[in-house]
């Protein structure tokens, strides 16, 4: 179950800071047209309604790689705090995951760095140290998926996991994600069988036509997950990222990096 809420977060609300390598944009289908498919479209206001919604969506998505933020996410056992800046790319991320312990992520440039506490330090054999990963390295197979270079914030995977999108709101929309289109692991698959491809979620976009909130109700994978949301905040505010002394660092292990898979 720990698996499964890991995955549930981090493959659909942060796609690809913690999760996915990236295969390309979607297509959701929407209530009014189909969406186009292609290069990014240019970000419309959160109180146009003519436009359509796969499009606007997929617009306010996309500014995710532009533009530095704080990231907040929420989910049953589990939450987490950081910043993060696609530009450099540099990111600081800090999740609590309850009796499980406390992981934090750094990464500068192609450079990523995990420290685990409690009982997923102990269990991966890093606990009081930090993990470095070459996120170059990460196959598609692997557990992280860090800030792929072409797009690091993972939206063009969060985008291919759109099934359908209709606005309810000004800025607001619901619609529906498919886990197998943005899922490398088949095991995984296997075990969510098909209420992977069809988890519901609710996104709102604000004025300047950015992604404000993401959020999915995992309960349909397993009632024990509860709702999840992602909240990109601060736009703009500086992020400061340093390594951490050579001293502190190990080379994650392979099974954790999901090398030779």
């Amino acid at each position: 179950m720990t698996k499964l809420r890991r995955l549930a977060t981090t493959g659909v609300a942060y796609v690809a800071v913690l999760g996915l390598a990236v295969t390309g944009c979607g297509s959701p289908a929407t209530t009014d047209a189909p969406a186009a498919n292609g290069g990014a479209a240019s970000a419309a206001p959160a109180g146009a309604t003519t436009a359509d919604p796969a499009d606007e969506l997929r617009a306010a998505v996309l500014r995710l790689n532009e533009e530095s933020m704080r990231i907040h996410v929420s989910s049953t056992g589990l939450s987490g705090t950081g910043l993060s800046d696609p530009k450099v790319p540099a990111m600081d991320m800090t999740m609590e995951l309850g009796t499980a312990g406390e992981t934090r992520v750094l990464m500068i440039g192609r450079d990523a760095y995990v420290k685990m506490g409690g009982q997923l330090g102990a269990a991966t054999g890093g606990s009081g140290k930090w993990l470095h990963l070459d996120t170059r390295s990460l196959g598609s197979g692997g557990q992280l998926g860090l800030m792929p270079a072409d797009d690091p914030v993972g939206v063009r995977k969060m985008l291919d996991a759109v099934v359908e999108v209709r606005r309810i709101g000004p800025g607001t929309f619901v619609g529906t994600l498919d886990y197998s289109k943005s899922m490398a692991d088949s095991k995984t698959l296997a075990d969510l069988s098909d209420k992977a491809k069809a988890v519901p979620f609710t996104a709102t976009v604000d004025e300047q036509g950015r992604l404000k909130k993401l959020g999915v109700d995992t309960t349909v994978v397993s009632p024990t997950l509860g709702p999840m949301s992602v909240v990109y905040s601060d736009w703009g505010t500086p992020v400061s990222v340093s390594r951490p002394p050579a001293s502190q660092v190990v080379e994650a292990p392979t099974g954790l990096t999901g090398a030779g898979t």
